[in-house]
């Protein structure tokens, strides 16, 4: 009992056992309540009218449940109709601003409940493939706990602090020799000191996995953990009979062994080596070569090693394909484990386990097994040089993007012209679609783009224009391994005067790994968005990118990256440096301010159309016929350029070319 006590006080005492555990107890709730980020963001944006919806469909999939979808779907469609009709009535004249009022209140009433209705309707396109194995539920909770494979570091960290001076503080301090020669410097104080360990290990593993699940039941609740685990889409392809809560107890247990078994490998280490130094660097080794060695996903978990088990969620995972964009083919990012290899890996990890108990007892026993240290040497610096070079392999660098910002409109995105050239989409050949530009001294026109593996790159015809510089973005692509292509989005900025190229900005689209558990859980997300970009626009500390139905900002210093706006559809936009100027679904002009991040509707001004020069609005004033009208942003002023309805107009330099609705010819008009 004694020697208990002893080694206790010197394991969580004088080798600091304690700080390291309270530091790493304060360092994961820092983490999990700074950095947590729910898997699904709109779901909390839009969380009113999500569970909303959610209280009509949760549970199991049926016929009833179906009707309503369909049914809420259909009404809808049918007010967004209605109300597109009754707007554009409105404002042609045909119906009096009482008779709009009184029929657009109750359509935006039900198109205020859109959002809520596509995030549930997602879930039921999902549902409906494998209706007896997939619910519906409120999944962010369940998602940011269990829909993750990412290395805890922080807890590798602490089971190498706490476990490895176990044996190498007597070695460090020279006493391992006189303690093998007293009457319990053997088999007894050897089996205290492993046991202390591995008990003080499994209980702070299962501490981190309970920190989690209340985390996460306070942050977004946990309920519904009886449902099959299939209902949360990370595990759509599994064949795992089990429910969500079992699941994550499974997931636990799996952490616990792999926790136990880093702790003996740990042990087994630096009582083989002596040596404190080499013990974490060979045991960090172990655990990071593979976990980043290895490009097929599932390749770490057939290991009878720690890695698989210290995350485990792979043990439940099925199948799993990615779908190349460039040339649509699939390809295996993760196959799943039969029960017959997870039985084997389990085998062979217990027997492995055994094996280094039984080494560690009988070295520790025997005070005449010292070994000498000059292979342990050569080892020692092999695994330094690997462990390093995985480091160096972990490192990004970042672009600064300089100068200032400039005008922008989304309805001129393909196109830029200066004094010396003009750059166009070329549209003659559909076959090859491609941005040309022209040299106007000359008139010869070339490829704005040289790229000399145009088959491995996807260059997207929307530009941005600051001064001489002008950017685009493409999608490049890597053939890596067999069954592994790398995939980056980046903007290229190209000086006019020179035509040299630089890379401003960079985003790997190949699911990385990541140290931190909540940093993976909106990288599918974030990846996804980058391959729906439509345009960018940029000023001196942002970058924005145009989606389907948003716009998202990315901060230049940090790469934070939120979204700041949501236009469904978007039209026409325009960029002053600071505000955005967009067209709302009742054909209303709004600024958004990106430092304020406030918005103010321009009073008076109906549109569906529009272009900003020079600090002014240039629009088809849709509350007088169409009439083309220009709208001063510094005076608030509105005033008419032409009496007749216009179709559609474009700049070219200090020239409006519109089309006459009437007998729809061309027409210029000098500002």
């Amino acid at each position: 009992m004694s020697t208990s006590l002893y080694e206790m006080k010197k394991m969580f005492l004088l080798q600091k056992g304690l700080l390291f555990i309270l530091l790493f107890l304060f360092l994961k709730a820092i983490f999990l309540f700074l950095m947590d980020k729910p898997v699904n963001p709109d779901i909390e944006m839009n969380s009113p009218l999500y569970f909303s919806y959610l209280k009509q469909v949760q549970g199991p999939y049926s016929e009833i449940t179906e009707q309503f979808l369909l049914e809420e779907a259909a009404r809808i469609s049918d007010a967004k109709i209605s109300q597109q009709k009754i707007t554009e009535d409105y404002y042609d004249g045909v119906i009096e601003e009482a008779e709009f009022l009184a029929v657009a209140a109750p359509l935006e009433r039900l198109l205020q409940n859109e959002k809520g209705f596509e995030l549930i309707y997602d879930q039921y396109t999902y549902i409906r493939e494998h209706p007896e194995d997939r619910y519906f539920l409120y999944r962010n909770g369940w998602d940011g706990l269990l829909s993750n494979e990412t290395l805890d570091l922080l807890w590798v960290l602490l089971v190498l602090l706490i476990v490895a001076p176990v044996f190498c503080y007597e070695y460090e301090s020279k006493m391992d020799r006189l303690l093998l020669t007293v009457r319990k410097g053997t088999f007894h104080q050897s089996a205290c000191k492993i046991c202390l360990a591995l008990l003080s290990v499994a209980v702070l593993s299962l501490l981190t996995s309970c920190m989690d699940l209340v985390f996460y039941q306070l942050k977004y609740g946990l309920v519904y953990g009886d449902y099959p685990l299939q209902s949360l889409s990370y595990f759509a392809e599994s064949d795992k009979k089990c429910t969500i809560f079992e699941a994550f107890l499974w997931v636990t247990s799996g952490k616990v062994f792999g926790s136990l078994y880093l702790a003996l490998l740990i042990l087994f280490v630096s009582v083989c080596m002596k040596r404190y130094a080499f013990t974490l660097f060979a045991c960090t080794g172990i655990i990071l070569i593979p976990y980043y060695g290895f490009h097929l996903e599932s390749s770490k978990y057939i290991l009878p090693a720690p890695l698989g088990f210290l995350m485990s969620t792979g043990y439940l995972r099925g199948n799993e394909y990615s779908r190349d964009p460039f040339n649509d083919q699939l390809t295996p990012v993760f196959r799943e484990l039969s029960a017959a290899t997870l039985g084997i890996v389990i085998g062979l990890s217990l027997l492995l386990c055994f094996i280094m108990l039984a080494v560690i007892m009988f070295l520790r026993s025997n005070a005449w097994s010292i070994k000498t240290g000059r292979l342990r040497g050569k080892m020692s610096g092999t695994l330094l040089f690997m462990w390093l070079t995985v480091s160096v392999l972990s490192g990004c660098t970042s672009s600064q993007i300089s100068g200032q910002s400039a005008v922008y409109n989304f309805s001129t995105r393909n196109s830029y012209e200066n004094n010396n050239y003009r750059l166009y989409l070329d549209e003659t050949d559909l076959n090859n679609v491609h941005i040309a530009f022209e040299d106007k001294q000359t008139g010869k026109k070339h490829e704005f783009i040289r790229n000399a593996m145009s088959d491995l790159t996807q260059v997207q015809s929307s530009l941005f224009s600051n001064g001489r510089y002008v950017y685009y973005m493409k999608y490049d692509s890597e053939k890596k391994r067999k069954f592994e292509e790398r995939k980056w989005f980046s903007i290229i900025q190209v000086d006019m005067s020179t035509f040299n190229e630089q890379v401003v900005f960079e985003k790997n689209l190949s699911l990385e790994k990541s140290f931190f558990i909540e940093a993976k859980k909106v990288e599918s997300y974030d990846a996804a968005f980058f391959f729906s970009i439509q345009a960018f626009f940029l000023d001196e500390k942002n970058i924005y990118f145009i989606g389907p139905d948003e716009i998202r900002s990315i901060n230049r210093l940090t790469g934070a990256m939120k979204i700041i706006l949501r236009i469904s559809p978007i039209g026409s936009l325009a960029f002053d440096g600071r505000t955005i100027y967009y067209v709302n679904n009742n054909s209303h002009v709004i600024k958004y301010d990106t430092v304020t991040q406030s918005e103010v509707t321009i009073p008076d001004m109906v549109t569906r159309s529009f272009l900003l020069k020079d600090n002014k609005l240039f629009f088809v004033n849709r509350k007088d016929r169409y009439k083309l009208y220009t709208y001063d942003l510094g005076e608030s002023v509105s005033r008419k350029l032409v009496d007749v309805p216009v179709v559609s107009f474009f700049f070219r330099e200090q020239t409006i070319f519109y089309v006459n609705k009437n007998d729809r010819k061309e027409y210029e008009l000098k500002l």
